[in-house]
């Protein structure tokens, strides 16, 4: 679902990330740690094609990130660090109303 390789992108001279590899398959559950300012952040934005000025290769779901078109917004989902939940509903709630989405 998701190959990663040789990715490197910097906002600056100094490079911020480099020569990141990874690769995730079907139905497996990943995630980012790391500490404030280790890239987590930039990475999925390079995954979700709001970062497109990068180099090596970012592919989600068979198609090069940098490349996507409207279809590809239809096929992934990404939860940033900003909350999103609704406090009202309960824990089961919310993982079904968004599941539902």
């Amino acid at each position: 679902m998701i190959q990663v390789r040789k990715l490197e992108f910097s906002y600056t001279k100094k490079p911020f990330l480099e020569d990141v590899n990874f690769e995730v398959s079907k139905g497996e559950i990943f995630g980012f740690l790391g500490p404030s300012g280790a890239g987590k952040s930039t990475l999925q934005k390079v995954l979700t094609g709001l970062i497109t000025n990068y180099k090596g290769n970012a592919i989600v779901n068979g198609m090069e990130s940098k490349n996507h078109n409207n279809d590809f917004y239809e096929n992934i989902g990404v939860d940033f660090e900003f909350p999103s939940l609704y406090e009202k509903l309960t824990a089961r709630q919310n993982l079904k109303y968004f599941g539902s989405l």
